[in-house]
């Protein structure tokens, strides 16, 4: 739900942050309180620049953070899927700061959705729930940290593989150049990287 920076990312680190045990109190808390709807494809949850008042558990289906620079290029900077928090963590810690990228559905799309401001009085319930906003920031940096030395010291080929055990289907949803923007390489090196990977 509540994650969301440039540089969220798609590894094996996402499914642990988001079945992190102090975590299933929030995503319990937001199944129950929650708003259930369907993100078409395309559909955006969040718009770059804009507040996003809300966050989210995504129940089923794949979401897309797009960022765009002063140049007006578009950067494909993350995915999140089924069983993962959506949202943004900025906003979540500073309430009327725009999210820095657009979310939006690579596909249909359920998630239950949930207004921060419940979700602050979900934390403020006692030291124990206090405590799982503590864990939600901790773990956020813990991924933003991965993906960091991760950028540094794996290879494209390890960084595509990475990408399809998490989700081992995701290209049926997204194109080659799409992979490329996201692993910051050209299409062409991703094909080359297939290639090697059918021989």
């Amino acid at each position: 739900m509540l994650v969301n920076t440039p540089i969220l990312e798609a590894y094996d680190f996402n499914s642990q942050y988001a079945n992190h045990s102090k975590l299933e109190q929030l995503k319990q808390f937001i199944l129950e309180h929650g708003t259930y709807i369907e993100l078409k494809k395309g559909e955006q949850f969040t718009i770059q620049g804009k507040v996003n008042h809300r966050g989210a558990y995504i129940e089923h289906g794949l979401l897309r953070y797009t960022r765009v620079d002063e140049k007006g290029n578009i950067h494909i900077v993350g995915y999140t899927f089924s069983g993962e928090f959506t949202g943004s963590l900025c906003t979540l810690i500073e309430p009327n700061q725009p999210s820095l990228v657009t979310i939006e559905a690579v596909c249909d799309t359920k998630i239950c959705y949930i207004p921060y401001l419940k979700v602050e009085e979900f934390f403020a319930t006692n030291v124990e729930t206090m405590q799982v906003k503590c864990t939600l920031i901790e773990q956020s940096y813990l991924l933003m940290y991965h993906r960091l030395i991760d950028m540094y010291c794996k290879t494209t080929a390890e960084l595509y593989l990475d990408l399809l055990n998490r989700c081992p289907d995701i290209q049926e949803y997204i194109t080659l150049k799409e992979i490329a923007s996201f692993l910051q390489v050209t299409p062409e090196t991703i094909s080359r990287i297939r290639r090697g990977l059918n021989k």
